[in-house]
């Protein structure tokens, strides 16, 4: 049953304390929005996801990134236009995709893109915009927001704050993009847009082979060890002297400082540098 007329009460306060009633009857849908517009002084919100509508426009449109961008807007897509979807192919060099409705009500939104074979680009094929079941409703909750599309969300703010906590992403993601999205994703996302960044951790252990080879090339004279378990091949310990510091270590007083700092990335430790004092600095 569709609303016929609005009754609107407005109370209008005097500067010297009387207030009086007026009352608009009979006030149609579209005369009680514009009546209502000229009480409300606050302006319309724009959502830092209002572009993702933009996303996909037409047949033709092109995806540098392959596949893996075809996805990730795809499903940005589909958040700020409030529908779900399901893969009907999913692969490397082509992407199907239809409104979850389908079967239930026939909907006819569909979308194909494939990769072009001269240069790996993702083109769209063919494209239906047309939702006829009625479902397309922006909410704050979508099954599509998962940690990696939240991690390409917030790597520019990872990148310009590292100490970003999740609590944070989680205020920027509801404040900003009107998404309520669980702790655990939003963690999850933050540990990818860190190791997109700076590395994966446990990778960067390996590149200490590398490092030491580096060194002594390039370095004549340096010092260089790396210690691990034997029965684990777990790392345990590294050393390194410049042959520069060495020298000047020569010229020093007869006395050793050792200064430590603790790692507090995900794989604990500490770092300790050696300091000494000159031996004409009285």
């Amino acid at each position: 049953m569709g609303v016929q007329h609005v009754e609107v009460v407005v109370e209008l306060k005097s500067d010297i304390g009387q207030s009086s009633s007026l009352r608009l009857v009979r006030v149609g849908v579209e005369e009680e929005i514009d009546t209502l517009r000229r009480f409300c002084h606050h302006k319309e919100k724009v959502l830092l996801s209002a572009p993702w509508a933009n996303g996909i426009t037409h047949v033709g449109q092109r995806f540098v990134g392959g596949a893996q961008e075809f996805r990730d807007v795809l499903c940005k897509y589909a958040i700020q236009c409030g529908f779900q979807f399901t893969y009907v192919k999913n692969e490397t060099t082509r992407v199907t995709a239809v409104c979850a409705m389908r079967e239930e009500r026939g909907c006819l939104w569909a979308i194909h893109c494939r990769a072009q074979r001269a240069n790996d680009f993702f083109y769209i094929k063919s494209f239906s915009d047309v939702h006829t079941c009625g479902t397309d409703v922006r909410t704050s909750k979508n099954p599509r927001i998962s940690s990696d599309l939240v991690s390409s969300t917030i790597s520019e703010i990872v990148r310009d704050k590292p100490l970003t906590r999740p609590c944070d992403v989680m205020t920027i993601l509801k404040r900003g993009y009107g998404l309520d999205v669980s702790y655990h994703v939003v963690w999850l996302a933050v540990e990818k847009a860190k190791a997109g960044i700076h590395g994966d951790h446990s990778l960067s252990f390996d590149q200490l082979r590398w490092y030491s080879d580096a060194v002594m090339r390039y370095n004549p004279g340096s010092y260089v060890n790396i210690d691990y378990d034997a029965s684990s091949q777990q790392f345990c310990r590294f050393f390194v002297s410049f042959a520069a510091c060495i020298s000047g270590f020569n010229s020093c007083r007869p006395l050793l400082f050792l200064d430590e700092t603790f790692l507090k990335e995900k794989y604990k430790g500490q770092l300790l540098a050696a300091t000494a004092k000159y031996g004409n600095n009285g």
